[in-house]
């Protein structure tokens, strides 16, 4: 850490000036050049002797030179206490020379700690939690060990690491730290407290970390002071570190300025600014007075603006450093959080890798991580176990709100968003209140405000606007699924409020899986709900259903017959399962995953599709998807596109070569160019097998080359050869079926 002294006499000689409140300057006394004389009163004086060059021969000459001038003045009248400091811990035998003559022989911590006790501080704050950086479950403290991360500055694009900021602090810069919920920001404090606390008898700066949450309703810095210390049981230090913040000492790491409450409601945008500048007065007044560099964090998208941020913080924009936590791990990071957390697990690709997802995964008993990232329904799984630990994570924060009411607001909200034409917003200040209303029963009024503010997840829609819009679509989907779900254990007015609605944004593929994990043992009675809404305006409800029920795990589903028409659909993936008397027409789908084999009385027509995954072409549909308008089919033009269509291993090996034979310039193929690519794992076994299988169907013929066996293929099958790939997942020729046998 850099120092802010020239060198070891100054500093000793500025601790002690702030200690006795009193300047401190080298003077000659008795005959002898002191390095720090203080002037209490007339009678009574300090005499400071400093040293670097620890060996007991110098402390013993100090020692004498501190006896002669205290001497000198006690024949003058005047007590003199004498003190010896030294840059490290003094051994025993200073410490014995130095009573000998009644002169403390003392280290510069020491000496800086009877101006603050820091080291007791330090340790009780350690063994406190840094804000949300606990347990997400219990609360408790999170002991997994810190995975080095930077935070991005994002008019620059430069990162940050700890040790960047904690030097900017030291050098009297503010900092604002911001980021989603999750995204590590207590854990970055936590971080920075370990730095910047190791070196405080060299700086004389005491970092002071505290949690905004439990600062609510305080007015002035001093009561932010007296409050923290007395959370951590600190009560007699609440006079010395006040002191220390009068004299400019304290370095403040202020964590969640989203979660002090307002004390009253308004829907109104400038009347909630003045609001949350209020709630943060306490907070402005110790930064704008610190003397030192602070750090405030929060999370993005709280305020209505960067202007209003700025000023409730008490900071100004051209000189506060901006940096956002990420969003998300590396892969690398995720890897080593799992390695900190003795973790050692292959994770699936669905899994977000969000630092509080991580911790969440983290947590978990082996028996529940394994059922959650390792089963088929595990991205649902897991969904509805997050939800449920977000919520009651949010709740901890203020014990005025459990978390069904925050997850019941939530629901609301997700509802909102069916009809908003961006899909995840807007919701403006009016929604937000009538969402708690409806949940509550009553008008939202004092720390209501902030907990609708500060939902996690809930983001500003623009810098200078007061709506929220859903920032993680992640949440938003399986919200939007157990909005779906509670529909069958509503009264009958809500249900029929919901089939009179025309939804215009769909379930996605996670909310599709999520409400199928909901559907057990009910798939009737949703089905049911499906067919109301058909018969209503509510089109899209009715798909998300019937979409829905595509996931639920069994092998046939007799949908009856029914019949969706204008809907908005993400995805219909008939391949989970075998899907009959469905029918879909003018609706707009996004994607259409085929089966094996064309499902029975189940016909969709005169749709616009974005994508087909499992044919090349249009010649590749059955009779049962026609009259559409696709826009994209999967591409088998080059390896690269054909690995993204996702065969198995021997349709993918089965369908480079026929393209590299068939469909592509000349008269044969060598083995070695056919099997390129194919070297590593499952394919090498493979490859060989598939070849042999084509060869033996007289699809392919070989002789031998100058450089080995050469193929070409037999054109009597270029047209089922065609077919073939354009029907891909769906084809029914023997030969795929034969290389599905491999």
């Amino acid at each position: 850490m850099k120092k802010r002294w020239q060198d070891f006499e100054d500093q000793v000689r500025d601790i002690a000036a702030r200690i006795y409140g009193k300047p401190c300057k080298p003077a000659h006394v008795g005959g002898s050049d002191v390095d720090g004389v203080i002037t209490l009163d007339k009678s009574n004086t300090v005499l400071i002797e400093t040293t670097v060059n620890c060996t007991i021969e110098k402390v013993r000459n100090d020692l004498n030179k501190l006896v002669n001038a205290r001497n000198a003045l006690f024949m003058s009248g005047v007590f003199a206490r004498c003190i010896i400091v030294i840059d490290r811990e003094p051994t025993t035998s200073m410490l014995q020379e130095g009573d000998g003559v009644n002169i403390d022989v003392i280290s510069s911590n020491q000496l800086a700690a009877s101006f603050i006790e820091y080291e007791r501080y330090r340790s009780a704050r350690t063994a406190y939690p840094f804000g949300s950086a606990v347990d997400p479950k219990t609360g408790d403290l999170d002991t997994i060990q810190y995975v080095p991360v930077s935070y991005v500055d994002r008019a620059t694009s430069r990162e940050y690491t700890p040790k960047d900021l904690a030097d900017r602090l030291l050098n009297g810069e503010n900092i604002i730290l911001l980021g989603e919920y999750g995204s590590g920001k207590s854990r970055c404090i936590s971080e920075l407290f370990g730095i910047l606390s190791t070196h405080w008898g060299v700086t004389f700066q005491f970092p002071i970390a505290i949690n905004l949450r439990e600062c609510w309703g305080l007015e002035a810095a001093d009561e932010l002071i007296r409050r923290h210390f007395s959370k951590l049981g600190l009560e007699d230090m609440k006079g010395p570190a006040v002191r220390a913040y009068n004299q400019k000492t304290l370095l403040f790491l202020f964590d969640g300025f989203d979660e002090i409450g307002t004390q009253s409601w308004s829907s109104d945008d400038a009347r909630l600014r003045q609001l949350r500048a209020q709630a943060l007065i306490a907070v402005k007044s110790a930064v704008q007075n610190a003397g030192t560099g602070s750090l405030v964090a929060g999370r993005d998208h709280y305020f209505s603006s960067d202007k209003e941020m700025f000023s409730a913080l008490g900071m100004s924009s051209e000189r506060t450093l901006v940096v956002h936590a990420k969003e998300e791990f590396s892969l690398d990071e995720t890897v080593g959080y799992f390695k900190s957390a003795g973790i050692s697990t292959r994770l699936p690709e669905w899994l977000p890798r969000r630092p509080l997802i991580c911790q969440t995964i983290a947590q978990l008993k082996d028996e529940e991580r394994n059922k959650v990232l390792n089963i088929v329904s595990g991205e649902a799984s897991f969904w509805n176990y997050f939800i449920q630990v977000i919520c009651e994570r949010d709740a901890r924060i203020n014990a005025a709100f459990d978390s069904s009411t925050i997850y019941e607001v939530f629901l609301e909200l997700a509802g909102l968003t069916r009809n908003k034409p961006a899909n995840v917003g807007p919701i403006d200040q009016r929604e937000l209140r009538e969402a708690f209303e409806a949940v509550v029963g009553k008008l939202p009024v004092e720390e209501a405000a902030v907990m609708l503010q500060r939902l996690p997840s809930l983001g500003r829609v623009g810098p200078d606007s007061g709506d929220r819009q859903f920032i993680d679509t992640y949440i938003l989907d399986g919200l939007r699924a157990h909005h779906v779900a509670r529909l069958l254990d509503a009264d009958e007015e809500k249900r029929k409020d919901a089939f009179r609605q025309t939804w215009a944004n769909p379930l996605d593929r996670l909310g599709q899986l999520v409400l199928a994990s909901r559907m057990e043992g009910k798939s009737g009675a949703f089905l049911g709900l499906s067919v109301r809404s058909t018969q209503n305006n509510n089109a899209t409800l009715a798909a998300d259903i019937a979409s829905s029920l595509m996931f639920t795990g069994t092998s046939v589903f007799d949908y009856g017959g029914l019949t969706i028409k204008n809907a908005s659909i993400s995805h219909l993936d008939f391949s989970q399962i075998d899907a009959e008397g469905l029918n879909i027409s003018g609706s707009v789908i996004e994607g259409v995953t085929l089966p094996t084999a064309p499902p029975k009385r189940t016909l969709i027509s005169d749709n616009l599709i974005g994508r087909v995954y499992g044919a090349s072409s249009v010649d590749g549909l059955g009779n049962w998807i026609k009259s559409n308008e696709i826009d994209e089919f999967d591409s088998v033009t080059t390896v690269e596109r054909i690995r993204n269509v996702g065969l198995s291993p021997a349709h993918e090996i089965l369908v480079t070569i026929i393209r590299k034979t068939f469909f592509q310039p000349g008269s044969g193929r060598k083995e070695e160019a056919l099997l390129r690519g194919f070297a590593a794992g499952t394919f090498n076994k493979l490859a060989p097998k598939v070849l042999n299988l084509l060869t033996t169907e007289g699809v392919l013929t070989h002789f031998r080359g100058e450089e080995g066996r050469v193929y070409a293929p037999n054109r009597a099958h270029a047209g089922r050869m065609k077919q073939m790939l354009a029907e891909l997942r769906s084809s029914t020729d023997e030969i795929w079926a034969a290389a599905g046998r491999l």
